[in-house]
């Protein structure tokens, strides 16, 4: 039987399945699985999407975390997909040596007209140790939506903690040689 057009073939979710029950196996093939997993995300459920997003925002790269962004800011995905995707990338950005892009994206939907947007922006800019973004951060303690002042109060207590050392570096699949 033919696969309709946007279907994910039985393969790629049976390998997504793998890695998420599979830690050392999604660090041993990291790059092929961030692959799969990022192709099954669209087809998958909201609660496949989710086991998605946390297991590949172990993984430390500045691709991953450009991709998490894109998920925060679909208004397609569900809100709850969007929010996990803001917390991840609020982690996974805090052991990212430049974070130059995303915190320029994030800077512009914190100014965005739309408070949902806002909202997720400002979680995600909420990485430990993102001193450099407390200024606007701050300015939205004062934000017309409720939801963004506590997302803000909320992001300013985590940027004056240390970063936690991630398991997973920037460029290695967390295995020592």
């Amino acid at each position: 039987m033919p696969k309709r057009k946007g279907e994910v073939p039985q393969s790629r979710i049976h390998k997504t399945l793998l890695y998420i029950n599979d830690i050392d196996l999604f660090l041993d093939e990291a790059d092929k699985a961030a692959e799969v997993l990022m192709a099954v995300f669209q087809e998958a459920d909201n609660d496949l999407k989710d086991e998605i997003i946390f297991l590949l925002g172990s993984l430390v790269q500045p691709e991953i975390c450009l991709w998490l962004y894109t998920i925060l800011a679909d208004s397609d995905q569900v809100q709850t997909t969007r929010r996990n995707a803001a917390l991840q990338l609020s982690v996974t950005a805090a052991a990212l040596e430049n974070t130059d892009e995303l915190r320029a994206r994030l800077l512009a939907d914190m100014n965005h007209p739309d408070p949902v947007l806002r909202h997720l922006a400002v979680l995600a800019m909420g990485w430990e140790g993102n001193q450099r973004s407390a200024s606007e951060i701050s300015r939205l303690t004062a934000d017309t939506s409720a939801l963004v002042r506590q997302a803000a109060t909320a992001a300013l207590s985590q940027i004056t903690r240390k970063p936690l050392i991630p398991t997973v570096k920037e460029g290695q699949s967390g295995k020592s040689g």
